[in-house]
């Protein structure tokens, strides 16, 4: 199998970029916020399966729209399409980060695959061992230090092995689980979390309110309520916050052109795109892209 593994220090756009164009990718980044931090909080749709390890300080994450509470020793697996939300670090938070192409997860013959693929779904996030956490970690950094023999012969297959160690190790883990429960939460949290995440699914097919109170069978009126009560924010400012998001993203991240974006976030042309950003940034999306590669 042709695979590649890249490690990098750049940012959200860069990351999910860089992951995309490998069979399989290993990204190790200490640095959590590559992850989880998104501006203003706003969901967002992984492109590959992860680990994300907590290792200092708490918070809390919102996965498939479900909410957990983060502490030293927790960690959380998803799938590629799983939709992202960071609530609340502390000041101490730390954790670390990586990534892997379902692609290369589909030729490990672990048994009960099926089964173990489920178990994650449904638990996400677990409580590990210090000997677990410790071991994870360990074979993380020895993937990375391998990974940094660019001229070895057989860098790629050393790579693999390590990966399927890795995922051997995280099925075992899952054999004897600690799940971190669901923290309970109201009508209008539900309503609100699944707002958020059409937002990151389907931001592209619509910029209307309507379309999104449609999709939960509510009115435009009342999803405006809830998300003011439970954010602060309107609906349609969360819609223009994603919005602005995603074209942040693709202008720092890709090679797209600026109509390419344009047609991409479905707008009617560039003009209008490049009113609607500057309406929002203060930047002309060009004047964004240049302020990002300087």
């Amino acid at each position: 199998m042709s695979s590649s593994i890249t490690t990098t220090q750049t940012g959200v756009a860069d990351f999910a970029a860089t992951a995309e164009s490998d069979l399989f990718s290993y990204i190790d980044q200490k640095d959590y916020y590559t992850v989880l931090n998104r501006d203003a909080n706003t969901p967002y749709v992984l492109k590959l399966g992860g680990i994300f390890l907590c290792l200092e300080g708490e918070g809390d994450v919102i996965i498939n729209e479900q909410q957990y509470h983060l502490q030293p020793r927790t960690m959380c697996l998803a799938f590629p399409g799983t939709i992202v939300q960071s609530l609340r670090t502390d000041r101490n938070f730390k954790g670390y980060t990586m990534a892997i192409s379902i692609d290369f997860i589909r030729e490990i013959n672990i048994p009960s695959v099926t089964s173990l693929y489920m178990l994650v779904l449904d638990y996400p996030c677990v409580t590990l061992t210090q000997q677990q956490i410790e071991c994870v970690l360990e074979l993380c950094e020895m993937l990375r230090s391998k990974n940094a023999r660019k001229q070895h012969p057989f860098r790629t297959q050393v790579n693999s092995q390590l990966l399927v160690m890795l995922c051997y190790e995280l099925a075992a883990i899952y054999t004897q689980y600690h799940p971190v429960k669901r923290q309970p939460c109201s009508r209008q949290d539900t309503i609100f979390r699944r707002f958020l995440s059409l937002l990151a699914t389907e931001i592209t097919a619509s910029r209307e309110v309507q379309y999104f109170a449609d999709k939960l069978c509510i009115t435009p009126k009342y999803l405006t309520i809830i998300t003011r009560q439970v954010s602060g924010h309107s609906a349609t400012e969360w819609i223009s916050r994603t919005v602005i998001v995603k074209a942040k993203s693709l202008l720092s991240g890709t090679q797209l052109t600026v109509q390419q974006i344009s047609n991409q976030l479905n707008f009617p042309n560039p003009s209008f795109f490049g009113q609607y950003f500057l309406r929002h940034t203060g930047m002309t999306p060009k004047e964004f892209r240049r302020s990002k590669n300087q």
